[in-house]
């Protein structure tokens, strides 16, 4: 029977058959740690992180290779660009890159052409077209960010499409008729539907709207995406 790791400790195998390891307390953020499992420089960073002590990972590990994917991926989180970002955002940015970087943090930012884009990075993802897209976002940026560096003279992921959708259709009255049928008002599932229909809003948004934010017939919200402060009427399925 394998033995499990320590308290708060998960570990992963990353795509080259490497063994990562993380220390996360409940769903906060996770903080790398230095393996194998019992070794002197895991269980001073383990310590460390218990412990509630910054250093946990950055004293321990190796630093980047210069040059590298992961190394122009660790330059642009320290840059004003990602830093100013909302912390929402910034936790999207983190798991995308971070990906990036298990996948090809090898690699040389020298040697990134529009062809080992395309197979390397993209191919894979071709099932998968919101990972394609986002990757192909958050390449751009870290190539923009290498131009910046002077690491790269040309954007090697110009010419490079965005992958093709299926438009997604929208509900038919009859569809809608068959849901509210299905689940009558005073159901969690009909005051999610209703809000998600009648305020136009996002799922992040909707997500966060409370009893507070109602009153006098309104609902406001505060988009997390764009910091816009709405007043919105409410309809009669939520009044």
């Amino acid at each position: 029977m394998p033995r499990k790791n320590p308290l708060h400790v998960e570990a992963f195998t990353d795509r080259h058959g490497k063994q990562r390891l993380y220390f996360r307390r409940g769903k906060g953020e996770r903080t790398p740690l230095p393996g194998p499992v019992g070794s002197p420089e895991f269980l001073e960073a383990y310590a460390a992180a218990l412990a509630g002590e910054a250093k946990a990972q950055r004293q321990t590990i190796a630093q980047p290779a210069a040059g590298t994917i992961s190394a122009l991926i660790a330059s642009y989180m320290k840059s004003e660009g990602y830093q100013s970002l909302r912390p929402t955002s910034r936790a999207g940015y983190s798991s995308r890159l971070e990906a990036i970087r298990n996948a090809h943090g090898h690699r040389t930012v020298s040697g990134l052409t529009r062809e080992r884009i395309m197979i390397a990075f993209l191919q894979p993802l071709a099932d998968k077209p919101g990972a394609y897209l986002d990757t192909v976002k958050k390449l751009r940026i870290l190539i923009k960010h290498a131009i910046m560096l002077g690491w790269l003279k040309v954007d090697p992921s110009a010419g490079i499409k965005r992958p093709k959708s299926k438009e997604i259709a929208a509900w038919t009255d009859d569809e809608i008729a068959q849901f509210e049928a299905r689940w009558p008002i005073g159901t969690k599932q009909r005051l999610v539907f209703a809000l998600m229909l009648y305020t136009g809003q996002r799922r992040s948004d909707v997500h966060r709207m409370t009893w507070r934010d109602v009153g006098a017939g309104t609902i406001r919200v505060v988009q997390q995406k764009t910091g816009a402060k709405l007043t919105i009427p409410l309809h009669r399925d939520l009044a």
